[in-house]
């Protein structure tokens, strides 16, 4: 598990790092690639209708989530 999460680390600071660069650089081919990036780190992303399509949130809207939270601080604080 530790390779596994050092690989993604250096992969996303690879990412980063070359979004930096292309941010920074006055290249022709940057300015639509670093605009894309913006677009997309910028786009508010609703999974909603891909659950309501599944069938996903009919089920949700009969649990009930305050007790189960209720539940979990009894059971860590002891109160």
């Amino acid at each position: 598990m530790g390779k596994t999460l050092l690989r993604n680390f250096l992969l996303a600071l690879t990412v980063f790092l070359v979004m930096v660069v292309l941010v920074h650089t006055n290249l022709e081919i940057a300015q639509p690639v670093t605009e894309y990036v913006s677009f997309v780190v910028s786009t508010n992303f609703s999974v909603q209708p891909i659950l309501q399509k599944v069938g996903f949130t009919q089920g949700w809207s009969t649990w009930d989530f305050g007790s189960l939270l209720e539940g979990w601080s009894e059971a860590a604080f002891g109160w």
